[in-house]
């Protein structure tokens, strides 16, 4: 993998890994090679990687002969990995697991950590993420890359690019609304809770 002065090229690594512990290893292996990334966002993709894999091997019934596919992408501004596997699928689970609880994290944790993700079945189960990288990268979520978000010229853009980009405007939005009524319902709730103590002065 290269990486050019002052932006990053587009690279692609994929593996087929083995349906056992190897595999494991494996994928936090390939992380490992990723070029220009932070120690932040590195453990962030290897942890998320990680739960991935060790999905697979848990739940899709995976034979001596199976691989499961991990392919990482390198862009300008953000990192996407595939994890897929010839399993018949999951449901995920989004609640936060018990303390006890050894498995089922891996969708929470994707939830929780990477910016953007989903689920793709066709004929085989993918599961993918995606991380938008700096410098600062933490387990907190960082602003989407400048060319998702206002690319100077729509018309210059591929397709692949253009629905890209759609699916970061669209998430972006569907967040914002959730928590703006999450605001909008706690402002209420303490609204009321000052009338009913006969407090004035509360319209700000």
């Amino acid at each position: 993998m290269s990486e050019g002065h002052g932006r990053t090229a587009h690279t692609e690594s994929v593996r087929f890994l083995p349906a056992d512990g190897e595999a494991l290893a494996g994928a936090r292996a390939m992380v490992e090679e990723v070029e220009g990334l932070s120690r932040a966002a590195r453990d962030d993709i290897a942890l998320l990687v990680t739960e991935l894999v060790g999905n697979s091997l848990r739940h899709a019934g995976l034979g001596p002969d199976d691989r499961i596919r991990v392919r990482i992408v390198r862009q300008r501004g953000s990192v996407r990995v595939e994890v897929t596997d010839p399993g018949p699928g999951f449901s995920p689970m989004r609640e936060r697991p018990g303390r006890r609880q050894t498995g089922g994290r891996g969708i929470y944790l994707v939830e929780q950590v990477a910016d953007r993700w989903g689920l793709e079945r066709t004929g085989e189960t993918c599961v993918w993420f995606e991380l938008w990288i700096g410098d600062s990268r933490t387990r907190h979520r960082l602003r989407a890359p400048d060319h998702l978000l206002a690319p100077a010229d729509l018309a210059s853009l591929s397709e692949s690019q253009l629905k890209e980009s759609l699916g970061v405007l669209t998430h972006d939005e569907r967040t914002v609304s959730a928590e703006r009524n999450t605001l909008h319902e706690r402002i209420a709730e303490v609204r009321r809770e000052l009338e009913h103590r006969g407090v004035p002065g509360h319209d700000a």
